[in-house]
Protein backbone atom coordinates (compact mmCIF):
# COMPACT_ATOMS: atom_id res chain seq x y z
CA UNK A 1 0.00 0.00 0.00
CA UNK A 2 1.31 3.47 -0.94
CA UNK A 3 0.98 6.17 1.69
CA UNK A 4 2.52 9.29 0.17
CA UNK A 5 0.94 11.99 -1.95
CA UNK A 6 -2.84 11.90 -1.96
CA UNK A 7 -2.89 9.06 0.54
CA UNK A 8 -3.04 5.29 0.88
CA UNK A 9 -4.19 3.45 -2.23
CA UNK A 10 -5.30 -0.09 -1.25
CA UNK A 11 -3.47 -3.00 -2.86
CA UNK A 12 -6.70 -4.45 -4.25
CA UNK A 13 -7.33 -1.18 -6.09
CA UNK A 14 -3.78 -1.10 -7.47
CA UNK A 15 -4.24 -4.68 -8.67
CA UNK A 16 -7.02 -3.48 -10.98
CA UNK A 17 -4.62 -1.15 -12.78
CA UNK A 18 -2.16 -1.51 -15.63
CA UNK A 19 1.56 -1.21 -14.88
CA UNK A 20 3.33 1.12 -17.32
CA UNK A 21 7.04 1.74 -17.79
CA UNK A 22 8.08 5.20 -18.95
CA UNK A 23 11.34 6.36 -20.46
CA UNK A 24 12.91 9.69 -19.51
CA UNK A 25 11.07 12.47 -21.30
CA UNK A 26 8.05 10.33 -22.21
CA UNK A 27 4.74 12.19 -22.07
CA UNK A 28 2.07 10.35 -20.11
CA UNK A 29 -0.69 12.83 -20.91
CA UNK A 30 -0.90 16.36 -22.21
CA UNK A 31 -2.67 19.45 -20.96
CA UNK A 32 -6.33 19.54 -22.17
CA UNK A 33 -6.35 15.81 -23.08
CA UNK A 34 -9.77 14.25 -22.53
CA UNK A 35 -8.88 11.23 -20.45
CA UNK A 36 -9.89 10.23 -16.94
CA UNK A 37 -7.27 7.65 -15.97
CA UNK A 38 -5.74 8.03 -12.52
CA UNK A 39 -2.07 7.19 -11.95
CA UNK A 40 0.06 6.10 -9.01
CA UNK A 41 3.80 6.66 -9.24
CA UNK A 42 5.62 3.43 -8.32
CA UNK A 43 9.21 4.41 -9.11
CA UNK A 44 11.09 7.28 -10.70
CA UNK A 45 9.80 10.83 -10.95
CA UNK A 46 7.08 12.50 -13.04
CA UNK A 47 6.79 16.24 -13.56
CA UNK A 48 3.51 18.14 -13.93
CA UNK A 49 3.79 21.23 -16.15
CA UNK A 50 1.48 23.80 -17.70
CA UNK A 51 2.07 25.99 -20.72
CA UNK A 52 3.08 29.59 -20.01
CA UNK A 53 3.78 32.64 -22.16
CA UNK A 54 6.29 32.57 -25.02
CA UNK A 55 6.35 28.78 -25.12
CA UNK A 56 7.72 28.44 -21.58
CA UNK A 57 6.52 25.85 -19.11
CA UNK A 58 5.60 26.33 -15.48
CA UNK A 59 6.52 23.39 -13.27
CA UNK A 60 3.66 22.61 -10.88
CA UNK A 61 4.96 19.55 -9.10
CA UNK A 62 7.40 16.65 -9.16
CA UNK A 63 5.71 13.35 -8.31
CA UNK A 64 7.59 10.63 -6.48
CA UNK A 65 6.76 7.02 -5.54
CA UNK A 66 3.40 6.82 -3.78
CA UNK A 67 1.97 9.98 -5.30
CA UNK A 68 -1.46 9.78 -6.95
CA UNK A 69 -2.17 12.09 -9.87
CA UNK A 70 -4.71 12.59 -12.64
CA UNK A 71 -7.60 12.30 -10.21
CA UNK A 72 -8.87 15.82 -10.93
CA UNK A 73 -10.07 14.81 -14.41
CA UNK A 74 -11.58 11.63 -12.99
CA UNK A 75 -13.58 13.75 -10.55
CA UNK A 76 -14.85 16.51 -12.85
CA UNK A 77 -14.64 14.80 -16.25
CA UNK A 78 -12.87 17.78 -17.84
CA UNK A 79 -9.61 17.92 -19.78
CA UNK A 80 -6.24 17.56 -18.13
CA UNK A 81 -5.19 20.69 -16.24
CA UNK A 82 -1.48 19.95 -16.82
CA UNK A 83 0.87 17.69 -18.76
CA UNK A 84 2.65 14.77 -17.08
CA UNK A 85 6.17 13.93 -18.27
CA UNK A 86 8.59 11.33 -16.89
CA UNK A 87 11.76 12.97 -15.59
CA UNK A 88 13.69 9.69 -15.70
CA UNK A 89 12.87 6.01 -16.12
CA UNK A 90 9.66 5.56 -14.15
CA UNK A 91 6.92 3.06 -13.45
CA UNK A 92 3.30 4.06 -12.87
CA UNK A 93 0.08 2.13 -12.32
CA UNK A 94 -2.80 3.36 -14.48
CA UNK A 95 -6.29 2.98 -13.04
CA UNK A 96 -9.51 3.72 -14.89
CA UNK A 97 -11.25 6.79 -13.55
CA UNK A 98 -14.33 4.67 -12.84
CA UNK A 99 -12.37 2.13 -10.77
CA UNK A 100 -10.70 4.90 -8.79
CA UNK A 101 -13.99 6.67 -8.06
CA UNK A 102 -15.55 3.37 -7.01
CA UNK A 103 -12.66 2.93 -4.56
CA UNK A 104 -13.14 6.48 -3.26
CA UNK A 105 -16.85 5.85 -2.70
CA UNK A 106 -16.06 2.62 -0.85
CA UNK A 107 -13.28 4.03 1.32
CA UNK A 108 -13.82 7.16 3.44
CA UNK A 109 -10.07 7.12 4.19
CA UNK A 110 -9.17 7.26 0.50
CA UNK A 111 -11.81 9.93 -0.14
CA UNK A 112 -10.46 12.09 2.67
CA UNK A 113 -6.89 11.59 1.46
CA UNK A 114 -7.92 12.71 -2.03
CA UNK A 115 -9.60 15.82 -0.62
CA UNK A 116 -6.55 16.62 1.49
CA UNK A 117 -4.32 16.27 -1.54
CA UNK A 118 -6.47 18.62 -3.59
CA UNK A 119 -6.49 21.07 -0.67
CA UNK A 120 -2.67 20.96 -0.51
CA UNK A 121 -2.50 21.61 -4.24
CA UNK A 122 -4.82 24.64 -3.90
CA UNK A 123 -2.86 26.01 -0.94
CA UNK A 124 0.40 25.60 -2.86
CA UNK A 125 -1.06 27.47 -5.83
CA UNK A 126 -2.29 30.29 -3.58
CA UNK A 127 1.10 30.50 -1.86
CA UNK A 128 2.86 30.69 -5.24
CA UNK A 129 0.62 33.55 -6.37
CA UNK A 130 1.19 35.43 -3.10
CA UNK A 131 4.95 34.84 -3.17
CA UNK A 132 5.19 36.02 -6.76
CA UNK A 133 3.65 39.34 -5.74
CA UNK A 134 5.37 39.92 -2.39
CA UNK A 135 8.67 38.01 -2.16
CA UNK A 136 12.04 38.37 -3.84
CA UNK A 137 13.36 35.57 -6.06
CA UNK A 138 15.93 34.81 -3.35
CA UNK A 139 13.23 34.31 -0.70
CA UNK A 140 11.09 32.21 -3.03
CA UNK A 141 14.13 30.07 -3.90
CA UNK A 142 14.94 29.48 -0.24
CA UNK A 143 11.34 28.56 0.60
CA UNK A 144 11.09 26.20 -2.37
CA UNK A 145 14.36 24.42 -1.54
CA UNK A 146 13.18 23.84 2.02
CA UNK A 147 9.86 22.44 0.77
CA UNK A 148 11.58 20.16 -1.73
CA UNK A 149 14.12 18.97 0.83
CA UNK A 150 11.28 17.81 3.07
CA UNK A 151 9.49 16.21 0.14
CA UNK A 152 12.44 14.34 -1.34
CA UNK A 153 14.77 13.73 1.56
CA UNK A 154 12.85 14.03 4.83
CA UNK A 155 13.30 16.73 7.43
CA UNK A 156 16.20 15.33 9.48
CA UNK A 157 19.06 17.49 10.76
CA UNK A 158 21.65 16.40 8.19
CA UNK A 159 22.32 17.76 4.73
CA UNK A 160 19.47 17.10 2.28
CA UNK A 161 19.88 16.63 -1.46
CA UNK A 162 17.23 18.01 -3.80
CA UNK A 163 17.39 16.23 -7.19
CA UNK A 164 16.51 19.17 -9.44
CA UNK A 165 18.21 21.18 -12.18
CA UNK A 166 18.51 24.96 -12.24
CA UNK A 167 16.19 24.98 -15.25
CA UNK A 168 13.52 22.99 -13.36
CA UNK A 169 13.95 25.29 -10.37
CA UNK A 170 13.38 28.34 -12.57
CA UNK A 171 10.28 26.75 -14.11
CA UNK A 172 8.95 25.94 -10.64
CA UNK A 173 9.54 29.50 -9.46
CA UNK A 174 8.06 30.96 -12.63
CA UNK A 175 11.19 33.03 -13.27
CA UNK A 176 14.08 33.05 -15.73
CA UNK A 177 16.98 30.64 -15.44
CA UNK A 178 19.31 33.61 -15.01
CA UNK A 179 17.33 34.91 -12.02
CA UNK A 180 17.28 31.44 -10.43
CA UNK A 181 21.02 31.08 -11.02
CA UNK A 182 21.69 34.43 -9.31
CA UNK A 183 19.58 33.41 -6.31
CA UNK A 184 21.42 30.09 -6.05
CA UNK A 185 24.74 31.91 -6.32
CA UNK A 186 23.78 34.15 -3.39
CA UNK A 187 22.85 31.06 -1.34
CA UNK A 188 26.13 29.35 -2.24
CA UNK A 189 28.12 32.39 -1.18
CA UNK A 190 26.18 32.42 2.08
CA UNK A 191 27.37 28.85 2.64
CA UNK A 192 23.90 27.32 3.01
CA UNK A 193 23.85 25.22 -0.18
CA UNK A 194 26.17 23.54 -2.63
CA UNK A 195 25.23 22.63 -6.19
CA UNK A 196 26.19 19.81 -8.51
CA UNK A 197 24.94 18.19 -11.66
CA UNK A 198 21.13 18.05 -11.39
CA UNK A 199 21.19 18.42 -7.62
CA UNK A 200 21.22 21.03 -4.88
CA UNK A 201 22.48 20.12 -1.41
CA UNK A 202 21.18 21.99 1.63
CA UNK A 203 24.25 22.03 3.84
CA UNK A 204 22.93 24.41 6.49
CA UNK A 205 19.16 24.10 6.85
CA UNK A 206 18.78 26.44 9.90
CA UNK A 207 20.67 29.20 8.11
CA UNK A 208 18.54 28.69 4.99
CA UNK A 209 15.39 28.96 7.12
CA UNK A 210 16.67 32.24 8.50
CA UNK A 211 17.47 33.56 5.03
CA UNK A 212 14.03 32.57 3.78
CA UNK A 213 12.50 34.77 6.47
CA UNK A 214 14.68 37.78 5.82
CA UNK A 215 15.45 37.72 2.06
Amino acid sequence: MFERGRGAVPDDVLAQGRRRRLTAGQVLFREADLSTSVFVCVSGRVRLVVSAVAGRELLLDVLVPGDVFGDLSAIDGLGRSASAVAMDESVVVELSGADYLDAVRASPELALSSLRGLARQLRRANARIRAGETETVAARTAHLLLELADRFAGSGPGAATVPITQSDLADWLGTTRESAARALGDLRRAGVITTGRSRIVLSDRPALVALARTA
